[in-house]
C-alpha cells in the first residue's frame, strides 16, 4: 500500500514539473516573438518567486494537505512541492509585466495578470460588424400651405454602408493605405434634421445670395446707362392714351401690371385710376393662396379707387362686410360686380350691396350656393326677388349660373314687373329642386322684358310653361334677342323642340348666335323658318338634322351661307347631305366670311373639305379629328394660317381667291 502511494506521488510530481516546464517554454517561445528573446531571465525570476512564496506558505501552515502516504515517506521525499498547473498568461500581457517594474510579492502580481488579461479581453478591438448595404430610404410627408410634399431621403444606413464599401476598395490596393480617422459624433439636431434637400437647398440659398451679391457689386460698378429720349420727353397722356389701347385687347391685368415695371414714369402712368375702371381679378393673382381677404383690401385702397366694372370670383372672403365697406369708400359708382363662388355671402349682405351703390346694374351671383343649403345664402327666391326690386329699371344684367335655384316662377315675374330693361339673363347649370321650380313663363317674360339681348339656359332642369294660341299671338317676343343657347346633354335633349324655338324666338330678327347642341328633337324645319337671316355662330352638333339623310341641312347652309363664321356639325354621320352643305359654303366664294369650322366625328369627304379649303379665305381654324373618310395626317384640329397653308399643300387645294395686299412706300421728308 505504501509502494502504490509513493509511486502515485511520484508520478504526480513528475507530471506537475513537466506541465511547469512546457509552460515555461510557451513563455520562453512566446517573448521570443515578441521582444525577440529579451527579459527571459525576469520571467524565470517571477516563476521562481511564486515557487517560494507558495513553499513557505505551505511550511508555516498548522493544517497540512491530506494524503495517502505516511509521515516516513513524507519526510523522506524532501522536493520541495512543485506549482500546480497554470494555464498560460495572453501574450501581450506577459509582454507588459516584461516592460514593467517587478513587485515585492508575487500574488500581486498573479492579480495584476488576471486583471490585465480581462481588460485585454473586453477591450480586445475586432473587426466591426459591416452594416446592411441595402438602399433604404425614409419618406417624410409635410403639409404645408399649398398641398402634401412627400420628400424623400437617404437613411444613415446608405451612407454608411457607402463609406464601409469605399474603405474596403482603398484597404485592397496596395501602398495606399490611408490612417483610420476617427469619426465625430454627429449631433441629435443633425440627425434628426428633416432631409439631405433641406441641407441643399440652404446651401444653394446661400450661394443665390453670394451670386446675387456679386451680380449687385458687378451692377454697381458698372456706370448707369441714361434713360432713352423716348422715355423721358413722352409727354404722360400719350402714354396714357397708348395703355388705354393695350389694355382693351387684353384686359387690365396683367398687362398693366407688366407695364408698370419698366420704369419709374411708366408706372406713374399705370397706377393712374382711370387705367383701373374695368378690372377682372377672378384668375389674378395666379397663386389661390393669395387670393385674400387682406390682399384685396390693398388692392381696394390702393388700385381700385374709382372702378366701375369689378370682377371678382373665386376669392375667399369671410368677412363680407368689412370689403364692401372699403369697396363703398373707394368705388361708390360701381356699375357691376361679380362675386362668383362668394358661399359667405347672405341675403342681408346682398340688400345692402344693392341699396349702397346706387348705379349698381350689373349683378354676378354664379357658383354660390350649388352645393349648401338655398334658404342661408343669397340666392334664394326670397333674396333674389327682393334684391331685383330695389334695383328695379337699372338692372340690366343678371348671372345665376351654377346655382341651385328654388321657385323659378316667382324670380321670373319679380324680372317681368321691376326689370324693363333687363338685357342678359343667365340660368346656365342651374338646378331646381323639383319640377314645378323649373318652368318659365315666355310669354308673361317676353311682355315684361323686351330689351333682352342674351337668354342662356345651357343644361339646365328649365321647361316651357304651357300657353294657349291666344298668349302666344299676343307675346311680342324678344325683337332685340342676339344671343340664345339652349343647349343640353342626354338628360335634357328633349326638353326643346320645334315648338319651344318657335315661342322663344318669335320676333327675333336680329339674332346673332343659336346653340341647340344635343337637342335631337329639333329639326330643319324649325331652323328654316326663324325670323333672322344674318345668323353668324350656329352649333348643330347632336341635332337630329346633322343625322338626316334629306336636304334640310343644305337648305340651312345655303341660308346662312353669306353671314356664317362660326359652324359646329360635329359628329354629323349623314355624308351625303353633309357634303352638300359644305359646298352650298363654299359657293360664296371670295364672300364667304367663314372663319371656324368644326367637322370632328364626322363622315365628310376629302372633296368636301378641298371646296372649303379652295374658296373660303378667311377660314383661320377646322377641326378634322376623328373623321374617317380623310387620310392620315389631317386628322386633328388646326389652327392659324400656317397650319392652314400647310393643309391646303397636303391636299393640294391651292386657295382660289388671294386677298390684295396694299402696298405702302413711305416717301422721304422733304427738306
Amino acid at each position: 500500500m505504501a509502494e502504490s502511494t509513493i509511486e502515485t506521488t511520484t508520478t504526480k510530481n513528475d507530471e506537475d514539473e513537466f506541465m511547469n516546464d512546457q509552460n515555461m517554454l510557451d513563455i520562453e517561445e512566446e517573448l521570443k516573438k515578441l521582444d525577440g528573446g529579451s527579459d527571459v531571465n525576469v520571467v524565470k525570476a517571477v516563476q521562481n518567486e511564486l515557487n517560494n512564496k507558495r513553499n513557505s506558505d505551505a511550511e508555516n501552515s498548522p493544517t497540512k494537505s491530506p494524503s495517502i502516504a505516511s509521515p516516513e515517506c513524507s519526510t523522506a521525499n524532501e522536493s520541495p512541492p512543485t506549482l500546480p498547473y497554470m494555464t498560460s498568461p495572453d501574450p501581450a500581457s506577459v509582454k507588459s509585466l516584461a516592460n514593467g517594474t517587478l513587485p515585492k510579492s508575487g500574488k500581486p502580481m498573479m492579480m495584476n495578470l488576471e486583471k490585465n488579461t480581462k481588460k485585454k479581453v473586453t477591450k480586445a478591438r475586432g473587426r466591426p460588424k459591416q452594416k446592411a448595404l441595402v438602399a433604404m430610404y425614409q419618406s417624410q410627408i409635410k403639409d404645408n400651405n399649398v398641398g402634401i410634399k412627400l420628400c424623400i431621403k437617404k437613411s444613415d444606413l446608405t451612407s454608411s454602408g457607402n463609406k464601409n464599401s469605399s474603405k474596403k476598395s482603398n484597404s485592397a490596393m496596395p501602398g495606399k493605405a490611408k490612417p483610420v480617422r476617427k469619426r465625430s459624433r454627429k449631433s441629435k439636431v443633425q440627425a434628426n434634421s428633416d432631409s439631405e434637400s433641406d441641407a441643399y437647398e440652404k446651401r444653394r440659398k446661400k450661394e443665390g445670395g453670394k451670386a446675387k451679391s456679386n451680380n449687385n457689386t458687378e451692377n454697381e460698378n458698372e456706370p448707369k446707362q441714361a434713360q432713352s429720349v423716348f422715355a423721358e420727353r413722352l409727354p404722360q397722356h400719350i402714354l396714357h392714351r397708348i395703355f388705354s389701347f393695350a389694355i382693351a385687347d387684353t384686359g387690365t391685368l396683367p398687362t398693366i401690371s407688366r407695364l408698370a415695371r419698366v420704369c419709374s414714369l411708366w408706372r406713374q402712368v399705370a397706377i393712374s385710376p382711370s387705367l383701373w375702371r374695368t378690372v377682372d381679378l377672378s384668375a389674378w393673382p395666379v397663386r389661390e393662396r393669395q387670393r385674400t381677404e387682406l390682399n384685396l383690401k390693398w388692392l381696394i385702397e390702393h388700385r381700385l379707387l374709382g372702378s366701375l366694372d369689378l370682377n371678382l370670383s373665386n376669392w375667399k372672403i369671410k368677412n363680407v362686410d368689412c370689403v364692401f365697406e372699403k369697396l363703398l369708400e373707394a368705388a361708390p359708382n360701381l356699375e357691376g360686380i361679380a362675386l362668383g363662388g362668394w358661399k359667405e355671402l347672405t341675403s342681408d349682405q346682398l340688400l345692402y350691396l344693392v341699396e349702397e351703390f346706387k348705379k349698381l346694374s350689373r349683378l354676378d351671383l354664379s357658383s354660390i350656393n350649388s352645393e349648401t343649403n338655398i334658404g342661408k345664402t343669397a340666392v334664394g327666391a326670397a333674396s333674389i326677388c327682393t334684391a331685383t326690386q330695389k334695383m328695379g329699371e337699372r338692372l340690366t344684367h343678371l348671372y345665376l349660373a351654377n346655382n341651385r335655384l328654388a321657385n323659378l316662377p316667382q324670380i321670373i315675374s319679380t324680372l317681368s314687373t321691376h326689370c324693363p330693361n333687363l338685357e342678359s339673363l343667365d340660368l346656365s347649370n342651374v338646378t331646381t329642386i323639383a319640377a314645378s321650380h323649373g318652368i318659365l313663363h315666355v310669354e308673361k317674360f317676353q311682355h315684361g322684358c323686351q330689351k333682352l339681348k342674351a337668354l342662356r339656359i345651357t343644361n339646365s332642369h328649365i321647361t316651357l310653361s304651357p300657353a294657349t294660341v291666344q298668349e302666344q299671338m299676343e307675346s311680342p317676343g324678344f325683337p332685340d334677342l342676339e344671343e340664345l343657347s339652349i343647349a343640353a346633354l342626354a338628360d335634357e335633349s328633349r326638353i326643346f323642340n320645334d315648338e319651344c324655338l318657335q315661342r322663344i324666338l318669335k320676333t327675333s330678327t336680329k339674332l346673332k348666335l343659336l346653340d341647340v347642341r344635343g337637342c335631337a328633337r329639333l329639326t330643319h324645319d324649325s331652323l328654316i323658318r326663324l325670323p333672322t337671316w344674318d345668323l353668324k355662330h350656329l352649333f348643330l352638333s347632336g341635332c337630329s338634322v346633322t343625322r338626316d339623310i334629306g336636304s334640310g341641312l343644305e337648305l340651312v347652309a345655303s341660308k346662312y351661307a353669306h353671314s356664317l363664321t362660326e359652324l359646329d356639325l360635329a359628329w354629323a354621320n349623314a355624308t351625303e347631305s353633309l357634303d352638300n352643305a359644305l359646298k352650298a359654303l363654299a359657293e360664296k366664294g371670295k364672300e364667304s366670311p367663314l372663319s371656324h369650322l368644326n367637322l370632328c366625328g364626322s363622315s365628310v369627304s376629302v372633296d368636301a373639305v378641298k371646296e372649303i379649303l379652295i374658296n373660303c379665305p378667311a377660314l383661320s381654324s377646322i377641326n378634322l379629328s376623328s373623321c374617317r373618310g380623310l387620310p392620315r395626317g389631317v386628322k386633328r384640329p388646326l389652327q392659324g394660317v400656317t397650319e392652314i397653308k400647310e393643309l391646303r399643300e397636303t391636299l393640294g387645294a391651292p386657295l382660289k381667291f388671294v386677298k390684295p395686299t396694299i402696298e405702302t412706300s413711305v416717301k422721304p421728308a422733304t427738306e
